[in-house]
């Protein structure tokens, strides 16, 4: 990529990145070309370290002496990383219209997916099962559909979204909280490399090896309600960090599209108290979504066909429902035998069904 001297102006700025975005921000609109400052940092040196201080001055003009920028930009393209400033032409228009973006987006492959149709969605690192299915549920039908799937690459509901989204030859966005280099959590390094080679976006505003921090991931979960027309919460406790990507969608102005759950469960305590208090749409079906977007796309078409069960069979399934039920549970509630159960357990397995996670659990 070729960089214009405003896109090196703000990777410059952006470097020293404990300038903060309100101060880089100031040192940007000094003058109505912030290429200036780049080109003249000795000149304006009153000005700058009246904003930023002089050990932050010295930073910055030791990277314009030493052309450090040139050299960086280099050794991003050669590891395949490309930067996306506030000020290039594919900055992602909806990200521009928050209250801080980013001055800077390392990404990691395709970049074109910033102006694409995008949904974020989001939950609970510690998702249970039913948390697993509406995701995948949802997310199939939503990639299919065309959207993009944004989301955070975090263990749990993350990480089934970009999954899915794979799995049906959608396309997917991470925004991670560390840099591009350092994939957090480290088991997810493959997940973020098949993002890549299947025509995805993995991208961060920090640079490329910065390890993740505790705070980062707050202010990250801005970038992914920004990026996106609506925002999906699947699953979440009251403390959740997808908490915080609620907060932000509201504060921008984006759908919010919320998944109920149980009224004594937990783990969806979070999505029911937002249903509670009237700020997000209750949705039960993809379609429900993509009728906000006037898109049309029936889950027929992702459905499996129809299996023919039995009067028990069906009974069965009742009983087992969206949990994980123990043998003795259904034995008890269906009032079979233990020999018929058995049989009819074994046949909803081989119809596909039901599957038995060990210890007599049995969930659908």
């Amino acid at each position: 990529m070729n960089y214009t001297e405003l896109e090196k102006t703000y990777i410059w700025i952006s470097y020293i990145e404990d300038i903060g975005y309100k101060k880089q921000k100031m040192l940007l609109d000094l003058f109505d070309d912030p290429t200036i400052l780049y080109k003249d940092t000795i000149r304006y040196k009153s000005h700058i370290i009246e904003i930023i201080g002089e050990k932050h001055y010295n930073q910055l003009i030791d990277l314009v002496e030493d052309k450090v920028i040139e050299k960086y930009i280099v050794n991003l393209e050669n590891l395949g990383i490309k930067v996306v400033t506030l000020v290039s032409n594919n900055y992602p228009e909806l990200l521009k219209n928050i209250d801080t973006p980013p001055l800077v987006l390392y990404c990691k492959g395709d970049i074109s997916l910033l102006n694409k149709e995008c949904i974020s969605v989001v939950g609970t690192r510690r998702m249970t099962r039913y948390g697993s299915d509406v995701t995948k549920k949802f997310v199939t039908v939503l990639a299919k559909s065309g959207l993009v799937i944004v989301s955070g690459l975090a263990d749990g509901i993350d990480t089934v979204s970009h999954k899915t989204a794979l799995e049906v030859g959608g396309k997917t966005i991470a925004v991670l909280g560390s840099g591009v280099n350092h994939i957090y959590p480290a088991n997810n390094t493959e997940l973020a490399k098949n993002i890549v080679a299947n025509g995805g976006l993995i991208l961060s505003e920090y640079k490329p090896n910065t390890e993740p921090k505790a705070f980062h991931f707050p202010i990250r979960n801005r970038i992914i309600a920004g990026l996106s027309k609506g925002v999906l919460l699947c699953e979440a406790t009251l403390n959740s960090g997808s908490m915080h990507t609620k907060q932000y969608a509201l504060d921008y102005g984006r759908d919010l599209f919320v998944v109920p759950g149980r009224i004594n469960d937990i783990y969806s305590a979070g999505c029911n108290a937002i249903l509670r208090d009237l700020q997000g749409a209750m949705v039960l079906e993809p379609n429900d979504i993509l009728k906000v977007y006037h898109k049309d796309f029936s889950t027929k078409n992702v459905e499996q066909p129809s299996v023919e069960v039995t009067i028990t069979e069906q009974n069965i399934l009742d009983i087992i429902g969206n949990d994980d039920v123990h043998i003795d549970e259904i034995m008890s509630k269906s009032k079979l035998d233990a020999k018929t159960l058995m049989t009819q357990l074994m046949r909803l397995q081989l119809k596909g069904l039901i599957k038995t996670s060990g210890g007599n659990i049995y969930s659908k």
